[in-house]
């Protein structure tokens, strides 16, 4: 008669197997908080965009922006009312309200932004100062906490916290900061002599005193630059293209062409370059 082994395993290889599932176990884990926190930044991404989209609409339809609450009325866990106003919610995807800021030119419901030529909002876009600003919309994102006031610093900056009336707690900078300009509205609202109201730009350069580049590309000296909405400007004050006298963009040159011409000049006066209304 033959004799029947039977396999069983010893505590040492249990105890192996008990290791393994634990150490699968723990990244496993590791990875789900992980996704979670990529899929809590979607989430907050798009619940600005959706506010962005919101505002815009709104603005394009009736030539104004909703009152903004004051800043230091902010609270977390109420909407601004000018969310409710366009249709959306005003909350991230951790339910903490977001946060709208607009141009005191636009919350007006007697001015048609097509009147204007420019607003007083301005910002600082990781160390580029942006003119001519509609509104902006922030989220605190993973930290939960507002850092952006008007200025927008790179991710993972530390010991930034700019927004007081939130929690102050100067930490890595995570803010989901979207923001539209005066231009941008009146390119979808307005109805100019130029069709499209200036697809291109005509920037004239102090008659030709200054050199220039368009969005990083190669040196260029006097004439007059055809820049477009997707571009910025750099202008210089030597022919070397050295000595930075000012960085432009579209957005920010078409609030000074105030005649609605598409030609705006760029003078040098000493150290520094203004661009005036061609």
């Amino acid at each position: 008669m033959r004799n029947k082994t039977s396999f069983a395993f010893t505590l040492v290889e249990l105890a192996i197997v008990l290791v393994v599932i634990g150490i699968l176990i723990g990244v496993g884990a590791g990875l789900i908080g992980v996704l979670t926190k990529r899929v809590k930044y979607s989430e907050n991404k798009e619940s600005v965009k959706r506010a962005v989209e919101a505002l815009k609409g709104y603005a394009i339809r009736f030539g104004y922006l909703p009152n903004a609450r004051l800043p230091q009325n902010y609270n977390s866990s109420q909407e601004d009312p000018a969310f409710n106003n366009v249709g959306v919610s005003g909350f991230d995807a951790h339910g903490k309200a977001l946060l709208y800021i607009s141009a005191q030119e636009l919350t007006n419901n007697s001015t048609d932004l097509c009147s204007l030529n420019g607003t007083s909002f301005s910002i600082v876009d990781k160390g580029n100062t942006k003119g001519n600003i509609a509104f902006l919309v922030v989220s605190g994102n993973l930290n939960f906490n507002i850092q952006t006031n008007t200025t927008i610093y790179s991710q993972g900056q530390t010991g930034i916290d700019d927004f007081s009336y939130d929690f102050s707690r100067p930490e890595e900078y995570d803010d989901i900061v979207e923001y539209v300009s005066l231009f941008e509205l009146q390119n979808q609202r307005c109805n100019y002599s130029s069709p499209g109201y200036c697809s291109n730009l005509t920037v004239v350069l102090d008659n030709g005193i200054n050199s220039y580049n368009i969005s990083g590309g190669s040196c260029s000296s006097s004439g007059t630059p055809l820049l477009s909405s997707s571009d910025y400007l750099e202008v210089y004050k030597s022919k070397q293209c050295k000595n930075l006298c000012g960085n432009y963009t579209f957005s920010e040159l078409i609030g000074y062409d105030s005649d609605k011409d598409c030609q705006v000049g760029i003078d040098r006066q000493g150290n520094t370059c203004n661009p005036v209304d061609n």
